[in-house]
């Protein structure tokens, strides 16, 4: 094989210098790729919550301003919108009670609504109250998952997972042999090695009043073998974090830790006593922290193999937060 060298002292001197200018250009094309390569994922900075805006036709409502601690999504999101995120995950639940196109307009759009082109939606059981979801696709557009609802989609370093956890309404359940966990097993086998980050709407488990959801049992089990480091959901009014826990619920560093955050500003709600009848047949599992006192949003940054959080408040202040390394396969 002739050289370079040789091959361009057979040409002319005009063509000898466009060859040897390809060759630059080649070389600089090479080392920017490299870099590239080299260089560290970006930090991402996103929010997350779900269980947000009140009809208008809310008694609390209030003109958006909201009375007695409910229907405060103006507060909140106000919050979220000065920390200027990248990306908002929608936890489900955008606009109660029944999410008219013009409740939309009248409650989501004015506040949360601000974020909405940076938004990325997991369906929730509010929004299956109107048939077919019409009016929550009808507002989100373009953003919103197609039917069956569930997706992924790279963020930095990280692989993000969105779910679809309204089992009894989405294509095949959540059942082991669901389409959607078996779409979910092979999404996380494609991206092993990877910081991995999940959210739906309804928790799987949780201490509030609807308590632990044995539906999406496979979903975890699936999640925790294939080394998700969060699970995100709403559904529940409080904030709920758990320890990285494995597919048994027990204490396991590369486990899945899961938060809870059902606080955009549609309500808060502690169960009193009686109000949670799950627990008559099952042991709660004991989680980090619980606020069923204040509306706000999950903080995140999403880094090159670990992540923190904050949980942040209507007014601003910071109630429980931390750091962690990721969990990905080996």
């Amino acid at each position: 094989m002739r050289s370079p060298t040789a091959l361009v002292s057979g040409l002319t001197r005009r063509q000898r210098w466009l060859a040897w200018a390809l060759v630059l250009v080649g070389l600089v094309v090479l080392v920017l790729a490299l870099l590239r390569a080299c260089a560290p994922s970006p930090v991402v900075h996103v929010i997350a919550v779900g269980d947000m805006a009140c009809s208008p036709t809310d008694p609390k409502f209030n003109g958006g301003a909201g009375t007695g601690g409910e229907c405060e999504a103006q507060r909140v999101s106000d919050a979220a919108v000065a920390r200027n995120p990248q990306l908002l995950l929608g936890l489900g639940d955008y606009q109660y009670e029944v999410a008219s196109a013009a409740d939309y307009a009248a409650g989501y759009a004015p506040t949360w609504g601000r974020l909405k082109e940076i938004t990325r939606p997991a369906i929730g059981n509010q929004e299956l109250k109107v048939n077919k979801a019409s009016t929550f696709y009808g507002y989100f557009g373009d953003v919103a998952p197609e039917p069956p609802g569930y997706y992924s989609y790279d963020l930095g370093a990280w692989h993000i997972v969105v779910l679809n956890t309204n089992c009894t309404v989405v294509e095949g359940g959540c059942g082991v042999d669901s389409p959607q966990r078996a779409w979910l097993e092979q999404d996380l086998a494609a991206n092993a090695g990877r910081c991995i980050l999940a959210y739906g709407h309804h928790p799987r488990w949780s201490n509030g009043i609807a308590g632990p959801d044995f539906r999406l049992d496979p979903f975890y089990s699936t999640m925790a073998k294939g080394h998700v480091s969060l699970y995100l959901s709403g559904h529940e009014s409080d904030y709920e974090r758990f320890p990285a826990l494995n597919a048994r619920h027990e204490p396991d560093p590369n486990g899945v830790r899961q938060f809870i955050v059902g606080t955009g500003g549609q309500s808060l709600y502690e169960p009193g006593e009686g109000d949670a009848t799950w627990r008559e047949t099952f042991d709660p599992i004991p989680s980090d922290f619980f606020d069923a006192t204040h509306h706000g949003f999950l903080d995140l940054t999403l880094g090159d193999g670990s992540y923190d959080w904050s949980f942040v408040t209507d007014t601003g202040d910071i109630t429980d937060s931390g750091t962690a390394a990721c969990n990905p396969a080996a």
